[in-house]
């Protein structure tokens, strides 16, 4: 290797190394880290160290009841409803309410988030269930516990009419 392929070699592994810096540190590989979408192979755990955001609760949570994981989606509440949950869990049994959280799950298509709204230490975020026969909407209220958002509350759902179901052909 001639002393100029050398050169050359060097620069573009310095500039390389650079730019991967540049968009490790502005976020650039958030995209990459392992997200659910909905009945796919990873569960969406956020990045170590970094604060979830109030839609990375509501993804988890989803993950947790999708597999059945009851210990996971307690977590992801608190307040009144985390306790009433948890009283529904040891009425229950956990092995029951685990299967509820299964069969409640199965039939999700794929789920829509909007942005939240945020205001100081809470959030709302409307989340759009996508069956094969309808839609679904509920809003979240979340509310941040040190760096951790919880959901607090959720709003009744709501039927939303489509004009074209899901699975329908297009031609």
């Amino acid at each position: 290797m001639s002393k100029d392929a050398k050169a050359q070699a060097l620069t573009v592994a310095v500039i390389a190394a650079g730019l991967l810096t540049i968009a490790w540190f502005q976020g650039g590989f958030e995209r990459f880290k392992p997200r659910v979408s909905y009945g796919g192979e990873f569960l969406g755990i956020g990045a170590p160290g970094k604060p979830a955001e109030p839609r990375d609760v509501i993804y988890d949570m989803l993950d947790a009841a999708r597999i059945g994981s009851v210990g996971d989606y307690l977590d992801c509440y608190s307040g009144q409803l985390e306790r009433t949950l948890r009283q529904s869990m040891e009425e229950m049994g956990t092995e029951r309410f685990s299967d509820f959280l299964r069969e409640r799950n199965r039939d999700i298509k794929g789920i829509a988030m909007n942005a939240p709204d945020e205001s100081g230490s809470e959030a709302r975020v409307r989340v759009e269930y996508v069956y094969a026969d309808r839609n679904e909407v509920q809003h979240f209220y979340l509310q941040r516990q040190d760096k951790d958002w919880k959901i607090s509350r959720v709003s009744e759902i709501q039927r939303v009419e489509t004009p074209v179901p899901y699975g329908t052909p297009v031609y």
